[in-house]
C-alpha cells in the first residue's frame, strides 16, 4: 500500500468517526404513565394481603388516604387520567386537578378474585410502610409506656421512580405520628401524598 492510499484511508476513517460523533443520540424513551386507578388498586391488593401480618404488633392498617395530582393525556385516540409524578408529566398534561379519596382496608385479608399487574414500586412501598409502623409499635411496647399505642399515622410522598421506569418511588416517612389518644385529622396537604392510618387491633371476643 503506497503513501497516497494510506492518506485516503485515513481521511475516510476520520470522516466516519466525525459522523459517528456528531450523530444525535437517540432520545430516552418516555416512561409509561401511572394511572390513579392502577396505583390505588395495586396498593389495596398488597396492603390487604399484608394486613394479617400486622396483627402481631397489635396494629392493623385501617385506611389509606390519597391526595393525588392528576392530569389527562391523549393515548390511543382517547383521553386517560394519569398521575403527575414529575415536571415532564405536568407539562404534557392537558388539564390538571387534585384527586382525594379514602380506601378502607378489611382486616380479614380478603383479596381480589382476579389479581391485576402491580404498579412497580408499590410492593416495596407497602412493605416499608408496614415495617415502619410495626417497629414503632414494638418500640413503644419495649419502652414500657403506661399508655397503650392507639394508632400510627404515616404519610409518604410519591414521585416518579428512576429505577422502575413505569413505577413510583415513595419517601417514607415523609411524616409520622404515633397516637395514644384520639387521632387527629389529616393535616398535611401536599400533593401526591399517601397517608396510612394503623389502629389498635380490636380485641377478640372470648
Amino acid at each position: 500500500m503506497n503513501r497516497r492510499t494510506l492518506s485516503v484511508a485515513a481521511s475516510a476513517l476520520s470522516l466516519a468517526l466525525c459522523r459517528c460523533a456528531s450523530a444525535p443520540s437517540a432520545p430516552a424513551p418516555t416512561p409509561e404513565p401511572v394511572t390513579p386507578a392502577d396505583l390505588v388498586a395495586s396498593i389495596a391488593e398488597v396492603a390487604t394481603g399484608r394486613n394479617a401480618a400486622m396483627a402481631e404488633a397489635g396494629l392493623i392498617l385501617k385506611r389509606i388516604e390519597f391526595r393525588l395530582a392528576v392530569g389527562s393525556e391523549v393515548r390511543g385516540g382517547g383521553s386517560i387520567e394519569i398521575l403527575l409524578l414529575d415536571a415532564e408529566a405536568a407539562r404534557s398534561s392537558e388539564t390538571s386537578f387534585v384527586q382525594e379519596l379514602t380506601l378502607e382496608i378489611p382486616a380479614t385479608g380478603r383479596r381480589a378474585a382476579v389479581a391485576r399487574p402491580l404498579v412497580p414500586g408499590v410492593r416495596e412501598f407497602v412493605d416499608t410502610a408496614m415495617n415502619t409502623a410495626r417497629d414503632l409499635a414494638r418500640a413503644a411496647t419495649d419502652a414500657g409506656l403506661p399508655q397503650r399505642l392507639k394508632s400510627v399515622e404515616l404519610t409518604a410522598k410519591i414521585t416518579r421512580s428512576k429505577k422502575y421506569g413505569a413505577g413510583i418511588k415513595a419517601t417514607i416517612p415523609a411524616w409520622i405520628k404515633p397516637s395514644i389518644g384520639v387521632e387527629a385529622g389529616m393535616s398535611h396537604q401536599d400533593d401526591n401524598t399517601i397517608r396510612m392510618v394503623f389502629e389498635e387491633k380490636p380485641l377478640t371476643s372470648p
